[in-house]
C-alpha cells in the first residue's frame, strides 16, 4: 500500500479504536515518507486533521519532523511509545497489598496495561460522559475483573484513589474527559487520594496543545470530547519517572513544539 493510500485508510480510523494501534499504523504510515520531506509534512497535518484530540499523535509527528530521517523517527518514536513505563509506575506506586477499592475515570489503556497483574485490587471504572461510549469495548479487551459504578456509587464505596488519565496536557492545563472534573470533587468530598496518570506523548508544549484544541474545535465544534481543568484539582502525577508532586505536569513536555503542525486544519 502507498503511503498516501495509508493516509486514507488513517482517515477512517475509529475514535473509538486503541490509540496505541492508531499510533503504530501512523508510524508506518510516515515511515514511508523517508524520501520526501515535503510529502511528510503534508502526511502529518492531513493525520492530525482526522484524528485532531489524539495526543500521542500529535507527539510522534513532532517527532517526525523533528528528526534528520523521518524513518528512523517514526520508529524511535513507537518504540519509546510502546516503552513508556507509566503503567508499571502506577502499578508499583499503588499500596500492595490494598483492601480499599480503587476508582478509575473510564477504563484507560495506561491503566488496564498497568494494573493488569494487580489481582489484589477492587477495581472500579467509573462512567463520565461521552467517555461512555467507549467503556464496554475497553472492558471487554481487559483482564481484570471491574465494576462499573457512577457518582453515588463512587461516594458511597469512598475508594481509596481515584485515577484519572486525561486526554492532553501541558503549559498549566490539563484536557479530561467531560464530567471527570465532578468526580475529582466527589472523590475528595469522601477523602480519596486523585492521581493525574500521564503517559508517555500526552503531554505536549504549550503550543501544541493550542494547536490541538484549535484543530479539534474546528472539527468537533463545541461539542468536544474533553474539557479543561487546573492541574491544581489533583493530588499527584504519575508519568513515565514514577510518582510526583502535581506542579511536575506544568513542566513537561514530552516533545517539542513542530512549527510545522502549529496551524493544522
Amino acid at each position: 500500500m502507498q503511503p498516501f493510500e495509508r493516509l486514507r485508510y488513517l482517515a477512517r480510523w475509529s475514535d473509538a479504536d486503541d490509540d496505541a494501534a492508531l499510533v503504530e499504523e501512523a508510524a508506518d504510515c510516515l515511515a514511508g515518507f523517508a524520501d520526501d520531506p515535503f510529502g511528510v509534512v503534508i502526511a502529518c497535518r492531513r493525520l492530525l486533521a482526522y484524528h485532531p484530540t489524539v495526543a500521542p499523535l500529535w507527539w510522534l509527528c513532532a517527532h517526525v519532523l523533528g528528526a534528520p530521517d523521518p524513518h528512523e523517527g517514526a520508529w524511535g518514536a513507537w518504540r519509546e511509545y510502546r516503552a513508556d513505563p507509566t503503567g508499571s509506575r502506577l502499578a508499583g506506586a499503588l499500596p500492595f497489598p490494598h483492601e480499599e477499592p480503587v476508582a478509575v475515570v473510564a477504563w484507560p489503556d495506561v491503566v488496564r496495561d498497568g494494573l493488569a497483574e494487580r489481582i489484589d485490587l477492587e477495581l472500579l471504572a467509573v462512567r463520565s460522559g461521552r467517555a461512555d461510549t467507549q467503556l464496554s469495548r475497553r472492558l471487554r479487551t481487559s483482564v481484570q475483573s471491574v465494576r462499573v459504578v457512577d457518582e453515588s456509587e463512587l461516594l458511597v464505596l469512598e475508594p481509596s484513589h481515584l485515577l484519572v488519565a486525561p486526554t492532553a496536557c501541558g503549559d498549566g492545563r490539563v484536557f479530561v474527559a467531560p464530567g471527570a472534573a465532578e468526580l475529582v470533587a466527589a472523590a475528595h468530598s469522601v477523602g480519596s487520594k486523585v492521581w493525574l496518570i500521564v503517559a508517555r506523548g500526552v503531554a505536549l508544549p504549550g503550543r501544541l496543545l493550542d494547536a490541538l484544541d484549535r484543530a479539534a474545535r474546528g472539527s468537533c465544534g463545541e461539542d468536544l470530547p474533553y474539557a479543561a481543568c487546573s492541574p491544581s484539582i489533583f493530588d499527584a502525577v504519575i508519568g513515565p519517572t514514577g510518582l510526583e508532586g502535581i506542579g511536575a505536569v506544568s513542566h513537561r513536555a514530552d516533545c517539542a513544539a513542530a512549527p510545522e503542525l502549529l496551524r493544522v486544519t
